[in-house]
């Protein structure tokens, strides 16, 4: 899709529905004409300074009124886009919002695209590919902490950790190639072991960045919480408890849960994924099988499984349980010891247990009565404080395309260093530099192509 970026748009940049105001954006080199076209107010839009806003009314080109607005101009370069733009300030009504748009489209312009307002920020170099990635991020954001993530992202800390790694590699594949000029000489500008060194701190940099994608997917994602165990040891009752509302069935038949659910919660200002599984058994049928292989599935994409036992029918031992689950070395377990209330003397507590590799809390607690559900959100907080979630150099990758990035830019200094390490000429080192440079510049933009954009844009709603 080849998106024309000389014209005047359009489009309504709040929600549609029923609210107080919506706001309609204009942007283009036409953007004040059009505007005052159907503007009606004291001074033409033609004429009035940058930033200032202005009461008036919204009429068609025919000349019919549509509504009392306000409206707001930015004159470039000094706007959101870096064009000339109107922001009209209507009532939030659906069918006086899509008169007021129509009514500027009859004017002059067109109905911009996904994300277009914000393509045109990044071609006018009012922010670079990684912050404009950070807007929809921002938008989207569902936890404290992924929408700290965003804006992090949209004030530049990733676009000026990167662009601090590009200036060094510059400077060092500028000086490799004048090493080369003078080798001739038997002249050395930069030693090999400089260069490795250089070249390897570098590299190590960018997979400490890389590395907390992981931490980065949890923020925007959300943590994956698994619910899962034996048919009839109170899952669902324990998910109910959790999200402190009947969402799921609870009977005294076991099987009863046949599919996976999945709901929200925010713990520890996390967005948690709780996801309620059937009963681990010999299936009765191809409704319960596959319920049953859902359940399996569900646990191998968990980042935290909660096995449930049933203590009141004969405690099962950590290892007991856990060989039910192909679980990965990376997932965290926490196992729980529900209906305390059918035992004598038995109050919620929670205990350290550790299995081969798995290391974490056994609680135990009564879903039915609630004793205990607390205490289990304090471990499950604390599994998430665990789960590494932290930054590198003040930077956490959010994004796919940026990971993948930045994997491939320290892939390449590797290269490199194994290129000095064997021997080869500097040569062949500046050559998977200068792919390292290449690559790192695609996730600010300074390098990228028209499928990249339309691809990252497309994702924007339309009026962002």
């Amino acid at each position: 899709m080849k998106i024309r970026t000389t014209d005047t748009i359009a489009a309504v940049a709040t929600p549609t529905g029923e609210g107080a105001i919506a706001v309609v954006r204009v942007s283009g080199s036409d953007a004040l004409r059009i505007a005052g076209r159907v503007f009606r107010g004291p001074e033409s839009l033609e004429k009035v300074p940058t930033h200032t806003v202005h009461h008036g009314l919204i009429s068609s080109p025919q000349g019919e009124e549509i509504d009392e607005v306000l409206a707001t101009v930015f004159r470039g370069p000094h706007s959101y886009t870096g064009e000339d733009s109107v922001e009209i300030s209507c009532h939030g009504g659906v069918l006086v919002t899509q008169k007021v748009l129509g009514a500027i489209l009859d004017a002059g312009c067109r109905q911009a695209e996904p994300g277009e307002f914000t393509r045109r920020a990044f071609l006018n170099g009012k922010m670079d590919l990684s912050r404009a990635e950070a807007v929809a991020s921002l938008i989207a954001s569902t936890s404290n902490r992924a929408h700290r993530a965003s804006l992090e992202q949209l004030k530049g800390r990733l676009a000026g950790s990167i662009g601090e790694i590009r200036e060094e590699m510059i400077g060092l594949c500028a000086l490799l190639e004048v090493d080369l000029d003078f080798s001739e000489e038997g002249l050395e500008v930069i030693g090999r072991d400089d260069t490795r060194r250089k070249i390897a701190d570098t590299r190590n940099r960018l997979v400490q960045m890389a590395e907390t994608f992981k931490s980065g997917r949890i923020y925007r994602d959300g943590l994956v919480v698994v619910i899962a165990g034996r048919p009839n040891v109170g899952k669902s009752s324990l998910f109910n408890a959790l999200l402190r509302e009947n969402r799921a069935i609870v009977t005294p038949v076991a099987g009863t849960t046949r599919d996976y659910l999945e709901e929200s919660i925010s713990v520890g200002g996390l967005l948690v994924r709780l996801t309620d599984t059937a009963g681990l058994r010999e299936a009765e049928g191809p409704a319960e099988e596959e319920g049953i292989l859902r359940s399996k599935r569900s646990v191998e994409r968990a980042d935290v499984v909660m096995v449930v036992d049933d203590p009141a029918k004969g405690s099962s031992s950590v290892k007991d349980l856990l060989r039910d689950f192909a679980l990965g070395s990376e997932q965290a377990v926490v196992i729980v010891r529900n209906k305390i209330d059918l035992l004598t003397g038995v109050e919620p507590h929670s205990i350290r247990f550790s299995e081969g590799p798995y290391h974490g809390n056994e609680v135990w607690l009564s879903a039915k009565s609630g004793e205990g559900v607390q205490l289990l959100a304090n471990v499950l907080a604390e599994t998430v404080k665990k789960e590494n979630l932290s930054a590198h150099e003040g930077v956490l990758i959010t994004n796919q395309r940026h990971w993948s990035a930045l994997s491939a830019a320290a892939q390449a200094l590797g290269a490199a260093l194994q290129s000095l390490e064997s021997g080869a000429a500097n040569e062949l080192a500046a050559f998977d530099v200068r792919e390292s440079i290449a690559t790192l510049s695609e996730i600010t933009g300074e390098i990228t192509s028209e499928d990249v954009l339309n691809s990252i844009f497309g994702h924007f709603c339309i009026g962002k």
